[in-house]
C-alpha cells in the first residue's frame, strides 16, 4: 500500500511538474491584411486565422475596432491586442476621440493596448518627451485599470521610442501596475542588433506584457531589410526557440503574437508555416529541448 501510494506521488509530482508552452499565441493583424492572397473582409480573414488555430487576431488603430470586434466575435476568436498611437502634438498628447469608448467597449476581455509612440517637433529633448508620455501613459492607464485592460510600450524602429529598454524606462516611471513593455524581435534587431539580446530579454521580463516573434536572419541585423528580419516562423537562422525559451524559463505569462509585416509569400501558407513551427516549439519545449 505504502509502495504503491509513492508510486501515485511520484506520478503526481511528475505531472505537476511538466512543462507547457501555453502562452496565448495569436497573429497580427498584419498577417491578413498585407500578405499575398489573403481572404477578403475581416469574416474571412478572422475564420482562417480561427482555422489554422491561431489563439486571437490582433487589432490594428482605433477606425477599424468595431469592425474587427464583430468579425471577431462571429467566428469565436479572441482580440489579445490593439495596436494603436499615441502621439505628442504641440506640446500635448494627443489621441483618437473614440479611444475611451473603445476601452469601455472591450472591458475584461484580456485586452493589451500596444501603444507607438510618435512626437512632432514641439519636442526638443528626451526628458520633455519622456516626462510627457509618462504622464499620458499614467492617465490611459488609470482609466484603463477599472476595465481591466493593460497598456503596453511597444519599441519601434524610427519612431520616439525605439529600444526596449526605453520602452521598460517609460512604463518603471509610470509607477501603475498595468503599465508594462513589448519585446518585438524585428525591432530589437533592426535597431540594437543581435549582440546581448538574452541580457536585455531578462533585463525586461519583470515589464514585458507581451513578445512579438516571427523567423529572422543572424548576423549584422542593422544593416538587413525587412525582407530577413520578418519571416514566417521557422525560416531564418536566428534562433526563435532559444527567444522563447529563455522567456518561459524565467517565468514569463504574457502573450507572444506573430509579427507579418512585409513578409511577401501567400498568406495561408505562410500562416500555416508559422502556427505549425509554433506547435514544434510546444512540443519541444513540453520535452524539456
Amino acid at each position: 500500500m505504502m509502495l504503491f501510494g509513492g508510486v501515485l506521488c511520484t506520478l503526481f509530482f511528475s505531472c505537476s511538474q511538466e512543462k507547457k508552452l501555453d502562452n496565448v499565441f495569436y497573429c497580427f493583424n498584419n498577417g491578413v491584411r498585407t500578405m499575398l492572397n489573403a481572404p477578403q473582409g475581416e469574416e474571412a480573414q478572422a475564420a482562417l486565422v480561427k482555422r489554422l488555430g491561431y489563439d486571437g487576431l490582433a487589432g490594428h488603430g482605433e477606425e477599424t475596432y468595431y469592425a474587427w470586434r464583430a468579425a471577431l466575435d462571429k467566428v469565436g476568436l479572441e482580440m489579445p491586442e490593439i495596436y494603436i498611437a499615441m502621439n505628442i502634438k504641440d506640446g500635448k498628447i494627443s489621441q483618437h476621440a473614440d479611444l475611451r469608448n473603445i476601452l469601455r467597449h472591450a472591458r475584461d476581455r484580456n485586452l493589451l493596448v500596444a501603444l507607438h509612440l510618435h512626437a512632432d517637433s514641439s519636442v526638443t529633448d528626451r526628458a520633455q518627451g519622456d516626462s510627457l508620455f509618462v504622464q499620458g501613459l499614467r492617465d490611459l492607464a488609470d482609466f484603463a485599470a477599472p476595465l481591466n485592460i493593460q497598456i503596453a510600450v511597444y519599441p519601434h524602429a524610427d519612431l520616439y521610442c525605439e529600444t526596449l529598454h526605453h520602452a521598460v524606462d517609460l512604463a518603471k516611471k509610470t509607477g501603475r501596475r498595468n503599465v508594462g513593455a513589448t519585446l518585438n524581435l524585428c525591432h530589437l534587431l533592426k535597431v540594437e542588433g543581435e549582440q546581448g539580446w538574452e541580457q536585455k530579454t531578462i533585463d525586461a521580463l519583470p515589464w514585458l506584457f507581451m513578445a512579438s516573434i516571427h523567423g529572422a536572419d543572424s548576423g549584422d541585423t542593422r544593416t538587413m531589410s525587412w525582407d530577413r528580419l520578418i519571416r514566417p516562423l521557422g525560416e531564418g537562422s536566428f534562433d526563435v526557440y532559444k527567444l522563447v525559451k529563455l522567456l518561459k524559463d524565467n517565468g514569463y505569462t504574457g502573450k507572444f503574437g506573430l509579427q507579418c509585416y512585409k513578409i511577401q509569400q501567400d498568406c495561408e501558407t505562410a500562416l500555416t508555416k508559422s502556427i505549425t513551427t509554433w506547435r514544434e516549439y510546444q512540443r519541444r519545449y513540453a520535452g524539456g529541448e
